[in-house]
C-alpha cells in the first residue's frame, strides 16, 4: 500500500463522528482519481430496499490542470438509473459503464453482515489501477463503520443514541453561534432564515407503552420499538437527525423548516403511526412535544421546553403534537427561566 493512501486513512479513522468520517471517505477517494464523481449513500430496506445520499463530491481539473473540488452536487443521472434498475442485485462490489459510457464501480459496505452504506465512484476515464488502493480504503472504513455504529446507534432500533444526541445537539448549536458571529452577512442571514425557518428538536413518546410490555411481553415491546424507528426513518428528511433517547422516548432535531411545515410533518407522522397495524399488538399511537434550537439557550433547556409540550399532550389526551412556543404564547404553560447568563463556547 502506497505512503499517500496509509497517510489518507489514518487520517479518516481521526474521526469519531460518522457524519465527518463519511466526508472524509469521500475526499479520501476522490483524491486518488483524476476526474470524477463520488457518491456516499446510506442503505434502507424498510418498507422497500432504497439508497439514501448522504453526501457527494464531483472533482474536476481546470485549464491549468488544477483539481476542483465541488461538494454536495446532485447524484448523477446515470448512477441514479442504475441503482433504481439494479437495487436488488447490489449486493457486492459491482464494476459496470452507464448508457452515457461513463465508469463506474460500485461497492457496498456491510456492518455484521448487513449493507449499511456505498460507495459509487464513477468517472469518463477508467480507473481500474486505482481498484485496489480504493478497496484498501473501503475495507478499512468499513471496519471502522462497525466501531463507530457500536458507539453512537442504539442497538436495538439503529438509530443515534443518548451519548450521540448530546455531541450532535451541541454541534449544531455551536454551528448556530459561529455563524452567526463569524459567518454569513446578516442580509444573507435573513434571507435564509426568512426561506428556510428555524430548527426544531421533537420529542416523542409512545402512548401507554407499559401496557403493551405487560400484555403482549417485551420481546412485541422492542418489534414496537423497531417499527416506530422504521417509520421514522421513511417519514422525516434526510437531513433530520432521529435518536432514541431511551425506553419508548424518541428524539428529533429538524433541520430549518418553516413553522406551519413543521406542524404539518410532525402531524402527517403522528397520523401514520395511529394508523398503522404493529405486529401482533395492532394500533398503538404517540404524543409529540417540540420547541426551536436556537444557540441563545441551553441545549438542556430546548429538551426542556419540548419535554413540556410534550407532557402538556400527554396531559390532554394523547395522540397529539403540541408546541412549546405557541402553549406559551397562549398562557397554557409557563416560558422556561434561564438562570443567569451561560456562556456556552
Amino acid at each position: 500500500m502506497s505512503k499517500t493512501v496509509l497517510d489518507s486513512i489514518i487520517e479518516i479513522t481521526n474521526n469519531r463522528d460518522s457524519d465527518e468520517f463519511g466526508i472524509s471517505i469521500v475526499a479520501t477517494i476522490a483524491e486518488l482519481i483524476p476526474s470524477c464523481s463520488v457518491c456516499l449513500f446510506q442503505y434502507n430496506e424498510f418498507p422497500f430496499a432504497s439508497y439514501k445520499s448522504i453526501v457527494t463530491l464531483s472533482v474536476k481539473k481546470d485549464d491549468e490542470g488544477i483539481k476542483q473540488f465541488q461538494w454536495n452536487i446532485d447524484v448523477p443521472q446515470d448512477t441514479h438509473e442504475y441503482l433504481d434498475k439494479n437495487i436488488d442485485h447490489l449486493l457486492k462490489l459491482t464494476v459496470y459503464q452507464s448508457s452515457q459510457g461513463v465508469h463506474h464501480v460500485f461497492i457496498p459496505i456491510l456492518i455484521e453482515g448487513k449493507i449499511e452504506y456505498a460507495i459509487d465512484i464513477s468517472s469518463e476515464e477508467r480507473f481500474s489501477n486505482k481498484l485496489d488502493s480504493i478497496l484498501a480504503i473501503t475495507k478499512v472504513c468499513e471496519n471502522f463503520y462497525a466501531i463507530l455504529a457500536h458507539s453512537e446507534k442504539d442497538s436495538l432500533t439503529g438509530l443515534f443514541n443518548r451519548r450521540t444526541y448530546d455531541l450532535k445537539l451541541n454541534q449544531l448549536i455551536k454551528k448556530q453561534y459561529y455563524n452567526k458571529k463569524y459567518g454569513e452577512s446578516v442580509e444573507n442571514e435573513k434571507r435564509e432564515k426568512g426561506k428556510a425557518g428555524a430548527t426544531w428538536l421533537a420529542v416523542i413518546d409512545i402512548d401507554l407503552f407499559k401496557q403493551v410490555n405487560d400484555k403482549f411481553g417485551h420481546i412485541y415491546g422492542d418489534e414496537v420499538l423497531l417499527t416506530l424507528s422504521q417509520l421514522m426513518n421513511h417519514s422525516f428528511r434526510q437531513n433530520d437527525l432521529l435518536f432514541r433517547f431511551g425506553g419508548e422516548e424518541f428524539v428529533i432535531i429538524l433541520e430549518p423548516i418553516s413553522d406551519n411545515d413543521v406542524v404539518k410533518l410532525l402531524e402527517s407522522f403522528r397520523a401514520k403511526v395511529s394508523q398503522h397495524k404493529f405486529p401482533m399488538v395492532g394500533k398503538i399511537t404517540v404524543s409529540i412535544g417540540f420547541a426551536k434550537v436556537a444557540d441563545s439557550v441551553h441545549p438542556k433547556s430546548i429538551f426542556d421546553n419540548a419535554d413540556k409540550a410534550l407532557y402538556y399532550a400527554k396531559e390532554a389526551g394523547r395522540n397529539k403534537v403540541c408546541n412549546y412556543e405557541q402553549l406559551v404564547a397562549s398562557g397554557d404553560i409557563f416560558e422556561h427561566e434561564e438562570e443567569g447568563d451561560i456562556e456556552l463556547f
